[in-house]
């Protein structure tokens, strides 16, 4: 599908004809965008909403910018936009920090691997560069915010009109099928809503100084891991800005295909005692859930393939480490999930992962890498079971089982991380809930006598309310045979 980016100028010619002698240099217009892409024209004003193309108050774009082809499917393009609806909001709008030009940046490197014009989204900055701009500035915040208000914060008055980009989405959910189920019955306070339950990230940013010297001299010197560096430290001072309308979002990402390109080259020609150093840098990037997205719908998973297949059993540990840290931050965006559970060459790799890494006896760390990551699978398929569909397929029951059966014993061995053991109760509660009472995964925890496995561990972690809620109540009551 071709894109396209549709400039308007909100100041209707004034800009052109009056900024050289209010702002001292030539600004053609006071940039507003939006992407037309399928027939809708997509844009942000009091939240994400898809238009008719040119409807709304400032009629014809002054400019059409092909900005190139996307071949991610509109249910794909959907769940991004699903993804970053809570970013875009109609409070977080600001005319200078947080605008429409923001939204498309971030919807262009979505699609595209590569965001709009610079000079439109550099336009904030140059007005504010000078000293008329920062004079004008608190005039233009009010005049803006007042039209906001008169038009239900709306800039374009496109509220009451336009359809969100989306309206399958506001439909209620399908009424579940049949009875409910007897696990709903039980007293399971840490397992009530998936909803509202966030999967585990390893968003941390390391001294990035010290990461990219482990790379190597030439290595560090690519263009593909400056721009990742500039991203990086952008993205950080967002996070810690005062101002609550400017965050990650509002940071321009790399480009993406270079980063697949240098995470690829980085497995194939650096030693497994430094190639940490890469897969940490990526897994960074991949907290940002535009980015995740990106390589979620990426041909054949490379980059993330590649990644896996460098993990032997005798990988070093800050390589293995690093690896399921990255895994877990795939989560980030809610496209992984479909991907890993229909992919046949990905899932098993990360089920293998998972699983061999609960052998480490020797790093609590890496056990505790491995039940966050199992944390999300398992979180993932059990709101496929809640509502199932052909978007939201289940994990195929065979991993559920392999999964299981090596998360119990890990569970049983565990004697020395309080964390460890916390992350694998909850992968195991989410994986168990609900689960068919005649399937293959229950019968396996019937078996393997689950529940003692996890009430044994009263003695070690006396503390830890999930022995309880998962072995007495979960793996006890809720296994029963009715």
């Amino acid at each position: 599908m071709e894109v396209q980016l549709l400039v308007y100028d909100l100041s209707q010619g004034l800009a052109r004809q009056m900024s050289m002698g209010f702002l001292g240099f030539q600004l053609d217009a006071i940039y507003h965008t939006s992407i037309e892409l399928n027939g809708r024209e997509y844009v942000y004003d009091g939240g994400i909403l898809a238009i008719q193309p040119y409807s709304s108050h400032l009629g014809h774009p002054i400019e059409k910018l092909p900005l190139g082809t996307t071949n991610l499917t509109m249910d794909v393009i959907e769940e991004y936009l699903d993804s970053i609806r809570h970013i875009f909001t109609a409070e977080a709008y600001d005319l200078f920090q947080h605008n429409c030009n923001n939204f498309t940046d971030s919807f262009s490197n979505f699609l595209l691997g590569h965001g709009i014009p610079e000079h439109i989204t550099g336009m904030p900055q140059a007005v504010l560069a000078s000293p008329m701009g920062r004079m004008l500035l608190p005039q233009l915040v009010q005049s803006v915010n007042a039209n906001r208000r008169q038009n239900g914060n709306s800039l374009l008055g496109l509220q009451s009109s336009a359809q969100p980009s989306a309206p399958v989405r506001a439909q209620p959910p399908p009424a579940p099928l049949g009875p409910p189920h007897s696990h709903h019955k039980l007293r399971l306070p840490l397992f009530a809503n998936a909803t509202n339950t966030k999967s585990a990230l390893f968003e941390k940013v390391p001294p990035l100084d010290k990461l990219i010297g482990k790379l190597g001299e030439d290595t560090a010197k690519k263009p593909a891991v400056h721009a990742l560096r500039k991203y990086l430290e952008e993205r950080s001072a967002a996070s810690s800005s005062s101002n609550a309308t400017t965050g990650p979002a509002s940071v321009a990402i790399p480009d993406l295909a270079s980063l697949g390109s240098f995470v690829r080259e980085a497995v194939q020609s650096m030693p497994t005692t430094t190639l940490f150093a890469a897969v940490d840098l990526f897994r960074c990037s991949l907290s940002d859930p535009r980015i995740s997205g990106f390589f979620a719908e990426e041909a054949d998973h490379a980059t993330v393939q590649v990644v896996l297949g460098a993990i032997s059993s005798d990988a070093p540990y800050a390589l293995r480490l690093v690896t399921l840290q990255m895994a877990c931050n795939l989560f980030s965006s809610p496209l992984y999930a479909h991907e890993l559970f229909t992919h046949a060459a990905l899932r098993p790799a990360l089920v293998q992962l998972v699983s061999s890494s609960f052998l480490d006896d020797t790093h609590n760390s890496v056990r505790a890498a491995a039940a966050s990551l199992l944390f999300n699978m398992a979180l993932a398929n059990r709101r496929s079971r809640e509502q199932p569909g052909p978007k939201n397929p289940p994990l195929p029951e065979e991993d559920q089982v392999e999964l299981a059966a090596s998360v119990v014993e890990a569970i049983g061995q565990e004697e020395a991380s309080a964390g460890a053991l916390q992350g694998m109760l909850a992968a195991l509660g989410h994986l168990v809930y609900c689960a068919p009472l005649d399937g293959e995964l229950v019968d396996l925890l019937r078996v393997l006598d689950a529940e003692s496995v996890v009430l044994g561990k009263k003695k070690a972690f006396p503390g830890e309310p999930l022995i309880n809620e998962v072995g007495s109540e979960l793996l006890g009551k809720g296994l029963q045979r009715s």
